[in-house]
């Protein structure tokens, strides 16, 4: 039996610690990665949400003005509200903005009815550490808001 120093057996296991460093820090990083770009994707999706309810609420707020100046109820123009959903859309010019649409919704019974706006929108996330392990650059991320166009004809003062 041979007796070594300390020193002299560590010197037969020098380096081999780091080989296990650098794989465990590729594996750390990709941890990282994949929890700071779904934090921004997240992020993504509660931005295209409060984007498409904006929109749903600029499309509720389209009334048919000639028959309310005109002495008649305040109902609401179903044309004019996709018309203003989309225009609101189209007038933050954002570049991320990769689809919208604008249409009559469907009540809770999946009939469609002209009492509902439905707005979808989809936004692009442009990933800022996956892709360079080699994941998608960047992913699409819709969301959807609904508004019930309801007018009131309640005219009297408290």
């Amino acid at each position: 039996m041979t007796n070594q120093s300390p020193a002299a057996r560590g010197s037969r296991d020098r380096g081999r610690v780091s080989v296990f460093v650098a794989v465990a820090l590729i594996g750390v990083l990709v941890i990282i990665g994949l929890t700071f770009d779904g934090i921004g994707r997240i992020r993504a999706y509660q931005r295209a949400a409060n984007l498409a309810a904006e929109a749903a609420r600029a499309g509720g707020q389209a009334i048919d003005v000639a028959t309310a100046i005109g002495g008649g109820p305040a109902a609401v123009d179903e044309d004019a509200a996709v018309d203003a959903a989309l225009e609101f859309i189209d007038d933050l010019d954002d570049p991320s903005i990769v689809a919208r649409t604008a249409d009559l919704g469907q009540g809770d019974d999946g009939v469609e009815s002209t009492q509902f706006l439905r707005v979808r929108i989809t936004i692009s996330y442009d990933a800022v550490m996956l892709d360079f392990f080699g994941f998608a650059d960047t992913y699409p991320v819709e969301a959807e808001a609904t508004v019930e166009l309801v007018t009131t004809t309640d005219a009297t003062n408290p």
